[in-house]
């Protein structure tokens, strides 16, 4: 039974018995920190107050399990059919922060005790600005500003919900024009389909171009210095001129009744299945941008930083908690905490 005294609820004193300010800097610091060790003894230097390591996971677990609980709320809710009979409760829908968003998706893979390696999927949401001109020379290219994330460890169907979540928390519903930035994975296309009947579907160009790579290799396997030349020249042309004038040189390049070396035959798949997402010319001429680099930086910041240092493990409860936790301290939304 634990002892409790009158004093910490006259002292204003939380269920870890420390003031709200304390509890909630131990949170930031085991957020933050790529080591719940390294945090807990970052607190006490800081401080004065002893913690353990197990302590501050201990915090960290239980809060971030009352932030993954709201986002389970947020996203049931706003996605909830009202039944015949309920009064239907219009809700009020937030201002976007530009008239173009941007929305990009991804996974990644964290190591969850007793299952292995289990993919996190993400979403980065971002403001837009129109870039001034065709070329990103002199800083004219399009920007991209006030991002958000959520990241979750589960399928692509429950993710959709949450994704939807985070796009209605950020006004998708009224951009103007809403950008669906993304590699070629079918999960991602078949959730931006779903929740934007309005949208640009754009495929990521480096994504694109690493194909083009495989494809040199394939066509010069013996001659680095002419794959890399052949390289270079389509890229530009990929750039500049669209996906017909890569086809175009492809046929020049492979006799027309020599087989295709897969390499080649997987690319033009991928092409082919992505061609309405790869009008790279017309999309630099209306100054939008053509790469996904905004939730491949979410993948890093806020999954991997944190979640895949050396020999590290985590229960799915405890990598939920982290994930949501992290998602709302580098969306910039720390404060919405509720205090512990």
């Amino acid at each position: 039974m634990r002892a409790f005294s009158p004093w910490d609820e006259a002292l204003g004193l939380g269920e870890y018995s420390w003031t709200p300010q304390v509890v909630w800097d131990a949170l930031r610091l085991g957020v933050l920190i790529p080591s719940f060790r390294d945090a807990a003894e970052t607190f006490t230097e800081l401080t004065g107050l002893g913690m353990s390591k197990s302590s501050l996971q201990r915090l960290v677990g239980l809060e971030g399990k009352k932030q993954v609980d709201r986002e389970e709320e947020e996203a049931k809710a706003i996605c909830a059919v009202p039944k015949v009979e309920e009064e239907v409760v219009w809700r009020e829908i937030p201002e976007p922060d530009s008239p173009i968003m941007s929305v990009s998706s991804d996974g990644v893979m964290v190591n969850v005790r007793d299952e292995g390696w289990k993919e996190v999927k993400v979403v980065a949401i971002s403001a837009v600005e129109r870039g001034k001109s065709e070329t990103e020379e002199d800083g004219a290219g399009p920007k991209l500003s006030r991002h958000s994330y959520r990241a979750r460890l589960c399928d692509a169907k429950t993710f959709t919900n949450h994704h939807w979540a985070e796009a209605c928390r950020r006004g998708l519903e009224k951009a103007e024009q809403v950008l669906c930035i993304s590699d070629g994975a079918v999960w991602i296309w078949m959730m931006v389909f779903m929740c934007f009947p309005k949208r640009i579907e754009i495929l990521d160009f480096w994504h694109a171009t690493e194909y083009l790579g495989e494809v040199a290799r394939a066509l010069f396997p013996q001659d680095d210095q002419a794959a890399q030349a052949w390289f270079t020249s389509q890229k530009h042309a990929l750039l500049t001129q669209g996906l017909r004038a890569v086809l175009q040189a492809l046929r020049k390049a492979i006799p027309r009744h020599q087989p295709l070396p897969e390499p080649v035959r997987t690319a033009v798949s991928y092409f082919g299945r992505n061609r309405h997402r790869m009008h790279y010319p017309q999309y630099r001429a209306l100054g939008l941008p053509i790469g996904s680099g905004a939730v491949e930086s979410a993948c890093k910041t806020v999954v991997q930083s944190r979640m895949k240092q050396a020999g590290m493990r985590w229960s799915r409860e405890g990598a939920q908690a982290m994930l949501s936790l992290r998602s709302l301290l580098l969306s910039g939304r720390w404060h919405e905490l509720a205090a512990p």
